[in-house]
C-alpha cells in the first residue's frame, strides 16, 4: 500500500516513533525501516475552528455525544459515548480508519478486536461496501458477536488470551494477503478519536476540564484526547492540559505496573473486557503522555467495577463495566486528595450495558 495516490482531507505524513522515519500515507502500521509504530503529522499548522484530520470520515452519526451531569462519586461529566451508533467510542476510531482504507480502494481486510472495535469496523465497513473479518476471543459477549454478524461482518472467535486474537488475524491477514486494519496498531485510529476533545471544550463553553478519568486498554482514546487538547492548546482555544488519569482493572494493569516501574503481574479474568489488554502495542506512549499532562494510572478492584456499573445504571445509564471502572477510578481518585471536591471532571462512559448480557459477571 506504499506509494498508492490517494486525496486526504489534509496533507499529513506518518512518522515512526522509534526512528523518526517519515512515510507517505499508508495502511501499513508498521515503519518500513525498524518496525515501530507510527503517528501522523500534517502539512499545516492547527486550525482555530476544528481539528486536524487525515481523511473525511464515513458518516454514521458517530460523534457529537451529550455531555450529562452526574452526581456520583462526586459529581462529574458524563460524556455518552455509548449512545454511538454501534454502543460504543470505537466509532470514531472506525471511521477515520475505515476511510482511509477506502481511499486506498480496500474490498475486504482483517482486523481483530475484544469486541466494541470489531463491531464499529464492520459497521464501517458495510458502509463503505468492504467485507470486515473480524478475530474475537471465544469468551467474547455473544451480544457482541451477533453485532457483527448482523452488519455482514465474518467473526473468527480464537481460544485464549486477548492477545490471541492479534496473532490469528495477523497469521490470516498474511496468508490472504489482505490489509490488517488494527485499531491497536493504526495511527489513522487514534486521530478519530481527537474530536471528542474538542467536543469536551464546546460543551465546557471554551475551556479543559480539570481532570479525564478514563477506563484502558490499549490506549487509543487516552492518545487521542492528548492530541486534541494540544492542538486546542496551540490555537489557544484553552489555557492548559487537563489531566489524563488512567483507569485498569487489578486482574490486568499493565499501564499501571509501567507507570509505577513495576512487572505487570499475570493478567487475570476481569468483568471489564474492553480493557482486557495485557500487552499494549504503545505502552511506551501511554506512560510518556501520562507523564506530560501529570496524569495517573490506578487499577481498581472487580466489586468496584460492578457496583458503579449498578451505580450508573440507577442514574438511568446502562453501561458495560468497562465505563464503570473509570467511575471507580475516579471515586478512588477522590479518596486520596488527587481529585479535588470543586474540580471540573470529565468522564467518557466508553459502551453500551445492551452488548454485555447478564449483569456483567466474570
Amino acid at each position: 500500500m506504499e506509494g498508492a495516490v490517494v486525496y486526504p482531507a489534509v496533507a499529513h505524513r506518518l512518522v515512526c516513533r522509534d526512528c523518526g522515519r517519515a512515510a507517505a500515507p499508508t495502511l501499513e502500521p508498521g515503519c518500513g525501516e525498524c518496525g515501530g509504530l507510527r503517528h501522523v503529522t500534517y502539512e499545516e499548522p492547527p486550525r482555530p475552528y476544528q481539528p486536524l484530520i487525515p481523511w473525511f470520515p464515513i458518516a454514521l452519526g458517530q460523534g457529537g455525544t451529550s455531555l450529562r451531569r452526574l452526581p456520583l462519586a462526586g459529581g462529574f461529566g458524563a460524556k455518552l459515548e455509548f449512545l454511538s451508533p454501534t454502543g460504543s467510542f470505537k466509532d470514531r476510531g472506525a471511521a477515520m480508519l475505515v476511510s482511509a482504507a477506502k481511499a486506498f480502494e480496500v474490498r475486504e481486510f482483517v482486523e481483530d478486536s475484544s469486541g466494541n472495535a470489531g463491531a464499529a469496523l464492520a459497521a464501517y465497513g458495510a458502509a463503505a461496501g468492504m467485507r470486515a473479518h473480524i478475530f474475537l476471543p471465544s469468551s467474547a459477549p455473544p451480544m457482541k458477536r451477533a453485532q457483527i454478524e448482523a452488519v455482514g461482518g465474518i467473526v473468527h472467535p480464537v481460544e485464549g488470551p486477548r492477545e490471541a486474537s492479534g496473532a490469528a488475524a495477523r497469521r490470516f491477514a498474511d496468508e490472504q494477503g489482505l490489509p490488517y486494519l488494527s485499531h491497536n496498531l493504526s495511527p489513522y485510529f487514534v486521530e478519530g478519536m481527537k474530536d471528542a476533545a474538542w467536543e469536551m471544550m464546546w460543551q465546557l463553553l471554551g475551556a479543559a476540564p480539570d481532570h479525564i478519568v478514563l477506563p484502558v486498554g490499549n490506549g487509543s482514546l487516552l492518545l487521542g484526547l492528548q492530541r486534541g487538547f494540544e492542538e486546542l492548546l496551540e490555537v489557544e482555544k484553552i489555557e492548559r492540559l487537563p489531566r489524563l488519569h488512567a483507569a485498569q482493572a487489578e486482574a490486568i494493569a499493565p499501564l499501571v505496573a509501567a507507570v509505577n516501574g513495576e512487572a505487570a503481574r499475570p493478567p487475570g479474568r476481569t468483568a471489564a473486557d474492553g480493557i482486557a489488554v495485557a500487552e499494549p502495542p504503545r505502552l511506551a506512549e501511554l506512560v510518556e503522555v501520562l507523564r506530560a499532562c501529570e496524569g495517573t494510572a490506578l487499577s481498581v478492584s472487580e466489586e468496584a467495577i460492578l457496583e458503579w456499573q449498578r451505580e450508573l445504571g440507577r442514574c438511568g445509564l446502562w453501561v458495560e463495566p468497562t465505563s464503570a471502572a473509570a467511575v471507580a477510578g475516579l471515586a478512588a481518585l477522590r479518596e486520596d486528595g488527587t481529585i479535588a471536591d470543586d474540580a471540573e471532571v470529565v468522564i467518557p462512559l466508553t459502551g453500551t450495558g445492551l452488548k454485555q448480557g447478564g449483569g456483567g459477571a466474570v
